[in-house]
């Protein structure tokens, strides 16, 4: 997931108190989800990079609630050039830029650095595929040109004031290092110059002194670099957008290669569809297609075909017809489609393995625990908390929220707690789910008591009732050193010499990392195993 947060007041200055009290409204029909607690947070599924910033949010309810459709595309035209050579054709070859004027950047400023990491992370794949440059300028004179240069005999000042050649800037520096692996080059590093000769940036890595923007800079210029040219095209769109909104005006620039990607004709680009499209996906065609369609930020008009739409260039998620019925849908509302009875011709059977699982959850819903169900795919962050890397990740994740495999239930649960702690105590939840643990995908079970009083007893309780009500075999509790649990006061579950889990009382630090204030007592058992005593005598 993506979260965009702020202070209740700053959004409400930033899109105006009529709009800020439309967010609940809109969210069911674009489908994100609002937190109110000490700041405003919305939660967004992946699928709409174009919404993630309240600047973005305002114009899309702008269009959707006061009928003030886009006809007028964003994009100018430039005469600054950016001049690529031969050489940066091996490292990272796809450049485009643009610039953006208007008025002093100010307390928006902060906003355009979080949004350029934001894409960085989403697009950039952590600046793998793209990384973006924010330049002040006023403060270069173009024409600006990309080349790729000697390594220890570059020397500049980075924008945080480190002085060095680019190889010590590499190895010394805490953002060289961290980005240094992405340059293939040996010997050589990818830099952007001025006609002066200063270094504006040296991609993927860092920016220099001389380009540095302030609060006080009026006219930017973009720098948009990387090994996949969607994603280049992807990261432009979304920022030229982000930085209309945000009021300024927007030119793109000559970068050598506009032409041969066609990156111009990607704005506003066609789009047909017909009313039996429609109807087959959503079971009728709404009566006012081509309004629905303009509230949702498209060019529509009818043709021969059906209708014509033209997709904005940051709408990056569109890829086909499909994609803009689901549009339609959503501006007439789910809630308005008539349901239908599905036709099936086919009896299932139960599976065994399911309905032994329904007895695990009658049995830990008939002593007031609530099941809750978090994501297969996860952030690392949560693993970070619990100072552990994870097994299992993502090469190429569509967001940096889902780029890792859970190997174990509980630290989903524990955010789950983390994002739910207003509802008070005791917290009494459980989850049933699927995990990948050395190399192998099995269902565990995860049970966590949150109290204020939460103890090792309070845990093993539950554990012989449900043993109790469901495979009634000999339960043991063994000692062991657990990361996650207090020393002492826990350990392995055994079934005869069989570990099939763990649990104990959670430790303090990992409490800590997760905001969470009231202890927490906790077993987590792989239930295929457990189960498997079902069927033993």
């Amino acid at each position: 997931m993506v979260v965009i947060k702020d202070s209740k007041n700053n959004v409400a200055d930033n899109i105006g108190n009529t709009y800020y009290n439309k967010l609940y409204d809109y969210s069911k029909i674009i489908g994100y989800s609002v937190e109110e607690d000490n700041e405003l947070k919305i939660e967004f599924n992946p699928d709409r990079p174009d919404l993630f910033s309240f600047f973005a949010l305002k114009e899309s309810m702008k269009i959707f609630y006061d009928n003030n459709y886009r006809i007028k595309g964003i994009l100018n035209s430039s005469s600054i050039k950016i001049i690529p050579d031969r050489s940066i054709l091996r490292e990272r070859p796809y450049l485009l830029s643009f610039t953006a004027e208007g008025k002093p950047i100010g307390n928006n400023l902060q906003h355009i650095i979080d949004y350029q990491e934001r894409l960085h992370d989403i697009i950039g794949k952590n600046r793998k595929k793209v990384s973006i440059g924010i330049h002040d300028l006023d403060n270069v004179k173009p024409p600006f040109r990309y080349t790729m240069v000697e390594a220890k005999t570059l020397k500049f000042t980075t924008y945080d004031n480190y002085t060095g050649n680019a190889y010590d800037i590499l190895n010394k520096h805490e953002k060289g290092r961290e980005y240094k692996d992405l340059i293939k080059s040996v010997t050589k590093v990818p830099v952007i110059f001025d006609s002066e000769n200063d270094v504006m940036s040296m991609p993927p890595v860092i920016n220099g002194i001389k380009s540095k923007v302030t609060d006080k800079t009026s006219k930017f210029f973009f720098d948009i670099t990387g090994t996949d040219f969607n994603a280049v095209r992807s990261a432009f769109y979304l920022f030229a957008y982000e930085m209309s909104y945000t009021g300024y005006k927007i030119s793109v620039c000559d970068s050598g290669s506009n032409e041969d990607y066609n990156v111009s004709n990607y704005d506003f680009r066609e789009i047909y569809i017909n009313e039996k499209e429609i109807k087959s996906l959503m079971g009728t065609v709404p009566d006012d297609v081509v309004t629905l369609l303009r509230k949702m930020g498209y060019r529509c008009e009818v043709s021969d075909y059906g209708y014509r739409i033209n997709v904005p260039g940051n709408r990056i998620d569109v890829m086909g017809p499909v994609d803009i019925i689901e549009d339609v849908a959503k501006a007439y509302g789910y809630d308005n489609i008539n349901e239908k009875k599905l036709k099936i011709y086919n009896a299932g059977k139960p599976d065994k393995k399911n309905d032994n699982i329904s007895v695990i959850r009658d049995i830990l819903t008939s002593v007031n625990y609530q099941e809750i169900r978090t994501f297969v795919l996860t952030s690392n962050e949560f693993y970070n908390r619990l100072n552990y890397s994870g097994e299992v990740s993502l090469e190429n994740p569509k967001s940096m929220d889902y780029s890792m495999i859970r190997d174990r239930l509980y630290p989903g649960m524990l955010n789950f707690i983390k994002i739910n702690k207003r509802n008070g105590l005791p917290v009494k939840i459980f989850e049933i789910g699927d995990i990948i643990k050395s190399g192998k995908q099995h269902t565990d079970l995860c049970i966590i008591y949150n109290n204020t009083k939460a103890v090792y007893s309070d845990i093993y309780q539950i554990l012989n009732y449900l043993n109790t009500r469901s495979i009634d075999k000999k339960i043991t509790v063994m000692e062991k050193k657990h990361d996650e649990i207090i020393e002492g006061r826990g350990g392995n579950i055994n079934i005869g010499d069989d570990t099939v889990g763990f649990m104990g009382e959670m430790s303090p630090d990992i409490l800590s990392n997760f905001e969470i204030m009231a202890p927490i007592s906790f077993l987590e058992i792989n239930l295929d195993k457990f189960l498997s005593y079902l069927n033993k005598n």
